[in-house]
């Protein structure tokens, strides 16, 4: 399997040896726009990719999760089977691949450097979408967690790659079909939780629905963005009032020293999928801002002075600072929102990457500062 940086080292070996939505078709919520590296493009698909990708993985998904089920709070670590650790370290790396292909291209300084970074991409994408990998309908809940979360990271990074590239990096026929397939299966995995009467609706669908949409916009489906509105709807009806100026997310409150951590991390969906409504056309009423808003403040507050947030149940763990990119999306269309600001202030220089919803999003935010 390949080491951290896989492509890398291919490179250098290369260059030594030479919501209801309108019925309109899908946006991007990053445009694409020319930057030094797309103009550099060439055929990309006729230049070999110097480190082959992980086999596609088409086995079973009956995965652990690593917590304790038995505990409440879901906040106990438990041990993973050796199998769950095998299947996960390989589909790991299949994604930690796809990320250095993206860094890789970003950071190109030549034609060569560019052009074997989107081969590498094209190559390790085609081997996956050829062989259906993921698909597997022998799967468990965790399973289905990873599915949601390969999907989301996927689709985050070509929606960006397109942008970065002015869209001359395409996808193949077969790639798009994976795409299509994974959504579909997604898609089955978790319309019977799309219920606010599902005792289990939380963070999970939020992140489904997220990579639903962000494929939706990839391959031009408007019906995928439509699933996902329902979610994003649901989730700003499940939002519950506090004791002060907020709200918050009845199950990641539920998880007791990682609640905040939790709703940063539910946060990271449920803004892209504002970004989403409100680029094709569904603005958010006065009482959905009020809502995402306070659900803001809530997570801020907990950041900053947890004890302000009578709610919790315990001492707060620190929120890992990747989780709080949302900060840069919702500051793009709420640049006034006071704690938000206060939040963004203190972590600013920690902000901005994320694998599982591309990478860096820090050069479609811009005015961020």
């Amino acid at each position: 399997m390949p080491t951290k940086h896989p492509l890398t080292a291919g490179v250098t070996l290369l260059l030594c040896l030479g919501i209801t939505l309108p019925a309109a078709a899908a946006n991007t919520i990053w445009p694409a726009r020319e930057t030094p590296q797309s103009a550099m493009i060439g055929d990309y698909r006729a230049v070999s990719c110097p480190l082959p990708p992980p086999e596609p993985y088409t086995g079973h998904l009956q995965l652990d999760s690593k917590y304790d089920q038995s505990d409440a709070s879901k906040t106990t670590l438990t041990d993973l089977s050796h199998d769950t650790r095998l299947i996960r370290e390989h589909i790991k790396s299949y994604h930690n691949g796809l990320n250095e292909g993206i860094r890789l291209f970003e950071g190109a300084r030549s034609p060569a450097e560019a052009n074997i970074a989107l081969a590498c991409l094209h190559t390790w994408l085609e081997s996956w979408a050829m062989e259906g990998a993921l698909l597997s309908s022998n799967v468990s809940s965790t399973g289905r967690a990873e599915r949601k979360w390969s999907l989301a990271a996927i689709s985050g990074r070509l929606l960006k790659l397109q942008a970065l590239t002015n869209n001359r990096y395409s996808l193949t026929a077969a790639q798009r079909d994976w795409l299509q397939q994974l959504s579909g299966a997604v898609m089955d995995d978790y319309t019977p939780r799309q219920s606010l009467d599902f005792a289990w609706f939380n963070n999970h669908d939020y992140w489904a629905a997220w990579a639903v949409a962000a494929t939706g916009m990839l391959v031009d489906r408007n019906d995928y963005l439509h699933w996902s509105a329902k979610t994003f709807g649901l989730a700003l009806k499940q939002m519950q009032p506090g004791v002060g100026d907020y709200r918050y997310l009845p199950l990641e409150m539920d998880r007791d020293n990682l609640a905040i951590d939790y709703h940063h991390y539910a946060l990271v969906p449920l803004v892209l999928m504002t970004q989403t409504a409100e680029a094709h056309g569904r603005k958010l009423t006065r009482d959905e801002w009020s809502r995402l808003g306070q659900l803001v403040n809530l997570a801020a507050l907990g950041a900053l002075r947890e004890e302000e947030v009578t709610e919790l149940t315990s001492r707060q763990d620190e929120v890992s600072r990747h989780k709080m990119v949302w900060l840069l999306p919702f500051l793009s269309m709420q640049p006034d929102h006071a704690l938000a600001l206060e939040l963004y202030s203190k972590v600013k220089q920690d902000v901005g990457y994320y694998g599982q919803v591309g990478g860096d999003l820090r050069p479609f935010y811009p005015d961020i500062d």
